[in-house]
């Protein structure tokens, strides 16, 4: 490795252990922009699905739960900020030189900041300039980490689902109170989930440049630390994209395979870091402000949409068993779960959908 490519590094690090204090406070898409990208994928999920999983109320709840990760944010606390912050963005350009894609990084999070450790030790002086001080959570040493918060949710969907397919298999030994406790697991990580597929559909939470150009600026793009704000919201607002007026149908849910989710799950957030460069181009001519620059914003609010159904219907397709939990259903009929006995009268899950079966 060459002295030169390193000065160059050092430079890149220094200014971006700056730029990760602001991208680790920014948020993409203020409330409205993630239900949008919820309702989106609620209408297009297929009728094969189970019919209670496709109810209003089921909507209501995914929809309320897209913006909860930005509400953990408000208790400021260093223990939550330290995780949560860097899984809403990543900054795709500061890959390169770790010498890593995200097509080629390591799979598992812990992995990958190890691999930045190793390289820092190696290199010190690439980030001698951080300064400690003025990072109490922690956040600015990594890139963003959101390809592993997506990854990591999709297979908390995935569990959940295995189990309640167990708990089906075995009727007679679970409750009602058992099953509805299984759904709404269900729900609850596919609302959460939901949240940082939606942080994948804004190009400037994949970017090095996500609130103003940063760096070299031959083409003159603009600085404003408003900008990431403005795409947030201010620009949904331009064009009248809200919960009551979807940007456009629902997209069919994007391909996602259960064996290569992380291709799949890569190859979306490109696409939307593909959309930055054109971001920035359109609010220099003004075209942000018109068509052109709405027919952007629909198209990543849609495709947020598409790939968030994927990825909640291959979570459901995954062929799964949990056999831990089959085995002590089969061992222990009427075994407890916080609930009564499944020898007892149980309480109704619902007054309009079934308690067993796929429908």
């Amino acid at each position: 490795m060459s002295p030169g490519f390193l000065a160059r590094l050092s430079i890149v690090l220094t200014v971006s252990i700056v730029l990760f204090g602001a991208a680790a406070s920014a948020h993409a898409w203020d409330e409205e922009g993630h239900v949008v990208v919820t309702r989106l994928a609620f209408q297009a999920l297929p009728t094969s699905m189970p019919a209670w999983i496709r109810t209003p109320e089921v909507q209501a709840r995914l929809e309320y739960l897209s913006a909860e990760p930005d509400r953990w944010r408000g208790v400021n606390s260093i223990q939550v900020d330290h995780i949560n912050k860097p899984d809403h963005y990543i900054d795709l350009e500061m890959l390169e030189p770790y010498g890593m894609t995200i097509d080629t990084m390591p799979r598992l999070r812990r992995q990958f900041t190890d691999a930045l450790t190793e390289f820092r030790l190696k290199h010190p002086e690439v980030a001698k300039d951080y300064d400690a001080s003025k990072d109490s959570e922690y956040v600015y040493r990594v890139p963003g980490l959101l390809p592993y918060s997506i990854a990591e949710l999709h297979w908390k969907v995935v569990s959940s689902w295995s189990t309640l397919k167990t708990m089906e298999a075995n009727r007679s030994a679970v409750t009602d109170d058992m099953i509805r406790n299984a759904r709404e697991n269900i729900v609850y990580h596919m609302g959460i989930l939901s949240h940082f597929v939606g942080d994948g559909a804004q190009p400037l939470h994949l970017t090095i440049h996500h609130n103003g150009w940063v760096g070299d600026n031959p083409r003159g793009f603009g600085t404003s630390k408003r900008f990431h704000s403005y795409i947030d919201g201010g620009v949904l607002v331009r064009h009248g994209f809200n919960r009551d007026h979807l940007p456009g149908p629902a997209k069919p849910p994007a391909k996602v395979r259960h064996d290569l989710y992380w291709e799949d799950m890569a190859t979306y957030l490109k696409a939307g870091h593909a959309q930055m460069v054109p971001l920035y181009e359109m609010e220099k001519s003004g075209d942000l402000q018109k068509e052109p620059g709405k027919a952007l914003i629909r198209d990543r609010l849609v495709e947020g949409g598409s790939m968030l159904a994927g990825m909640w219907v291959c979570a459901w397709e995954t062929p799964t068993s949990d056999t831990f939990l089959d085995n002590k259903l089969k061992r222990k009929p009427g075994i407890r779960f916080g609930g009564a006995s499944a020898t007892t009268a149980p309480a109704p899950v619902s007054t309009s959908q079934p308690a067993s079966g796929g429908e």
